[in-house]
């Protein structure tokens, strides 16, 4: 058994934790995790849970961003889910149109991509509570010649 040791001088140690949102905009983000593929628990899909650490300078530096990129379970559905697949992996440098075929998934930590988010009202334990959610990843389009 182990034992834990708290600073009970702390003021805010019991106060209740509020993670507000950051506001929608632009914003160049850190990739902080290892992405896995896992089963979804609500689906026959798969997914991959990214998690962002907003690098901007400024008042939401350091703030985390979530998405979660679906893999359908189908070949039907997998067409649906595959594009914003193929714009994360380009977003962050690791694809190109041409390289797309096959995403090592192990590439993707610590690269840099720029997003934009948007923030919506999600119902949690019944109540509202205003949640970001990735509306695109950024990147440039090489025109064809």
């Amino acid at each position: 058994m182990g034992i834990l040791t708290i600073d009970t001088s702390n003021p805010d140690l019991l106060k209740k934790k509020v993670f507000d949102p950051v506001p929608a905009g632009v914003y160049i983000c850190e990739i902080a995790n290892d992405l896995i593929v896992e089963q979804s628990k609500s689906s026959t899909n798969q997914i991959v849970k990214i998690e962002m650490v907003v690098t901007d300078d400024g008042e939401f530096k350091g703030r985390k961003i979530f998405d979660n990129l679906v893999i359908g379970a189908t070949p039907e559905t997998r067409k649906n889910t595959e594009w914003k697949i193929a714009q994360f992996a380009v977003a962050c440098g690791v694809c190109t149109k041409d390289t797309l075929n096959e995403i090592d998934l192990e590439m993707f930590k610590g690269c840099n991509c720029s997003v934009k988010v948007g923030v919506k009202a999600e119902i949690y334990q019944g109540e509202t509570k205003q949640k970001n959610y990735v509306q695109e990843y950024l990147f440039e389009v090489e025109e064809q010649t």
